[in-house]
């Protein structure tokens, strides 16, 4: 069994950091735009076909991690790749505003264009967070890295927590306080804020961005590409369609909210 270190490690540098579980019976079993926003190839949840047990992946030790994204979100998933011991695997940043930017970022170097970290896939093995603040951005960024073979890590704090029975998609980023509770499905590409909590058996759609303080209850279905103002809640089996933003401190009940409502 690993220490509390070496899982937060563990759980930092694989692309997908989470033990994974079979999707199996009742609230495993999505349809309509539910499943597609958690399981569809396009919007890339990055998770393979679950096993049928649980298992605990080990610690790559020849991983190098490159962040896509120089400003604010980079910052942050700088930090929490520091926080959990990971410096030595961090490379640097890419960033297509490149040359307006320092050279160095907390003593990590800008290493150029996105377009330059492409040509390096093809040379050597780099995962990657792609660390965009828009949402629909950050996918297709994404997706345009994984079409070339590219993998991605998940980065958790060491004080988020993610239950064994929880599912992370790869290229996600679990700010300090996050909580993912049993039975939760989160998809690539996401972020969950400080302090935010994705209930047990909730589904996030991949690219969903989940602000600090807010509340998806049980049972809640999360499109792709979402945004979850701080401090926002989502009722308990309420449903929020792709695309939608629930404005900051805002209430969703027990209903569906769909774009341009």
């Amino acid at each position: 069994m690993y220490s509390r270190k070496v899982l937060t490690r563990v759980l930092t540098l694989r692309a997908v950091a989470v033990r994974l579980r079979r999707l199996e019976g009742g609230a495993r079993q999505f349809g309509s735009w539910e499943e597609r926003a958690i399981r569809e190839p396009e919007i890339g949840v990055g998770v393979s076909e679950p096993e049928v047990e649980m298992q605990q992946t080990g610690f790559e030790e020849d991983i190098r991690v490159a962040i896509v994204g120089a400003g604010g979100f980079g910052r942050v998933a700088l930090d929490v790749l520091l926080e959990g011991g990971s410096e030595g695997e961090i490379l640097g940043f890419y960033d297509d505003a490149h040359a307006a930017l320092p050279d160095k970022i907390r003593g990590f170097p800008v290493l150029g264009d996105i377009g330059m970290l492409k040509s390096m896939l093809s040379v050597e093995p780099v995962h990657v967070i792609v660390a965009i603040t828009g949402n629909r951005a950050r996918l297709r960024v994404a997706n345009s890295i994984r079409g070339l073979g590219g993998k991605f890590v998940t980065a958790v704090h060491p004080l988020a927590y993610v239950s064994g029975a929880a599912v992370v998609g790869d290229g996600s980023v679990l700010a300090p306080g996050a909580v993912a509770h049993p039975g939760a499905v989160i998809g690539s590409h996401c972020f969950l804020g400080a302090n935010s909590v994705v209930d047990r058996d909730a589904a996030v759609g991949a690219g969903a961005w989940i602000s600090s303080g807010a509340i998806v209850g049980p049972g809640v279905r999360i499109g792709a590409r979402v945004l979850l103002g701080h401090n926002a809640s989502v009722g308990r089996k309420a449903s929020v369609e792709a695309d939608v933003m629930v404005e900051p401190g805002d209430v969703v009940e027990e209903e569906s909210l769909r774009a341009g409502q």
